[in-house]
């Protein structure tokens, strides 16, 4: 089965080459080594935003044949093409990424033996200072292309996943390590000129044995590492880079815990309050209860869409002027006084409901008759005439 995919790659081809200074301080790099062919190259999914029948991370081989390195029209197409210090943006050199990214130009591109060469004009002093140095001496082509999943076995033996066809160059990025191997960079007319790459950790770079397998897990891993800077964290409507708001991540994350705590702290109250069949029963129980006292003591008292504290109040104003109320609120009017004032009070007055209430006797006051009678009525008898009724 064969699948067809368009792709912009920055295909990781070291090349040497020889150095001289123009007059004008440029650096020219004559004969630089821009891609082998036939070879298998490895790369992951990942690069690819992704490949049918792949897992991310897992590597795989692509074949660039010798037919297509160097046809005609593959070669035309890196004629002229700029020199970049490290791939633009979208791995594409334009009218938007020309002025920043541009360090000189690619010329003189064709076949020599299994290589594609060029020389290179390198006009930028901090980019000739990095290539003097041997600190950036590997190339990275940026090109179009497309990708046929097709699997193989190289002229080598070496078994691959996909093919490169219809190659279309764009520029030639300098970079500190390659894919294509030790043989291709850009170096000096020394013959015994030692393979190395570079490694950057922390900034500082570092020259280690050639290894393909490990400059492609290191540019893997540094890929990753870009990846992560540029990743988003996205938490309800708010978006967080990871690279640089982690203590803004991590508040939002403490406060989500805080949140989730408190609810369910919440949880055994709200499920001590829920409305089971059992308390739905006790409640209209209770409720049937309350409207048949309150109707003891006012037949008319409304309870349609009222609370049993409601009907209790109306049942009480009824008998607002009874010495009972007035015993058990004092001055409270019925409307201010409080649940429990009010429960007590509809309380006494259904228990007293329909007999002669004594407590209207209690906190009557007795009723004194005084006046002017007769004085001889009330009058002691007199000592002198005690003896008569001994």
């Amino acid at each position: 089965m064969k699948k067809l995919y368009h792709i912009k790659i920055g295909d990781f081809a070291p090349a040497q080459s020889t150095r001289t200074l123009t007059p004008e301080g440029f650096l020219l790099c004559k004969g630089a080594k821009l891609a082998k062919a036939p070879q298998v190259r490895t790369y992951y999914p990942e690069e690819f935003g992704g490949v049918d029948g792949l897992k991310n991370g897992e590597a795989f081989g692509i074949y660039t044949a010798e037919d297509e390195l160097f046809k005609d029209e593959t070669i035309r197409s890196f004629e002229g093409v700029d020199s970049t210090n490290n791939h633009p943006p979208g791995n594409q050199v334009n009218a938007a990424t020309w002025s920043e990214y541009s360090i000189g130009l690619a010329s003189n591109v064709q076949r020599v033996e299994d290589y594609l060469v060029a020389d290179l004009l390198i006009k930028d002093s901090k980019s000739i200072q990095q290539i003097q140095t041997n600190e950036k001496i590997e190339l990275s082509l940026g090109y179009m292309a497309e990708m046929v999943i097709q699997s193989g076995v190289s002229p080598d033996g070496t078994p691959y996943h996909a093919e490169f066809r219809n190659i279309v160059g764009n520029h030639v990025a300098l970079v500190h390590y390659g894919r294509c191997g030790g043989s291709c960079r850009i170096g000096d007319e020394n013959p015994n000129l030692e393979k190395t790459m570079k490694i950057i950790v922390d900034g500082i770079p570092f020259d280690v044995a050639d290894n393909e397998a490990l400059a492609a897990a290191l540019q893997k891993q540094q890929d990753q590492l870009q990846n992560l800077k540029a990743a988003k964290l996205k938490i309800g409507d708010q978006e967080f880079s990871l690279a640089t708001e982690l203590e803004a991540v991590q508040a939002v994350a403490d406060k989500l815990v805080q949140d989730h705590k408190a609810l369910a702290d919440k949880v055994p109250q709200l499920e001590a309050n829920q409305a089971t069949p059992e308390k739905l029963e006790a409640l209209a129980a209770d409720r049937a209860s309350v409207i048949q006292d309150a109707k003891k003591l006012n037949p008319n008292v409304k309870t349609d869409g009222c609370s049993c504290e409601q009907i209790k109040r109306e049942a009480v104003l009824a008998k607002a002027g009874d010495a009972l109320v007035v015993a058990v609120l004092g001055s409270v009017a019925i409307g201010d006084a409080n649940p429990e004032q009010l429960d007590t009070a509809f309380r006494a007055l259904v228990a007293t409901s329909g007999t002669t209430n004594p407590a209207n006797h209690i906190f009557t006051p007795s009723t004194v008759q005084t006046g002017d009678g007769k004085p001889d009525d009330n009058k002691a008898p007199s000592k002198a005439d005690a003896y008569k009724t001994l």
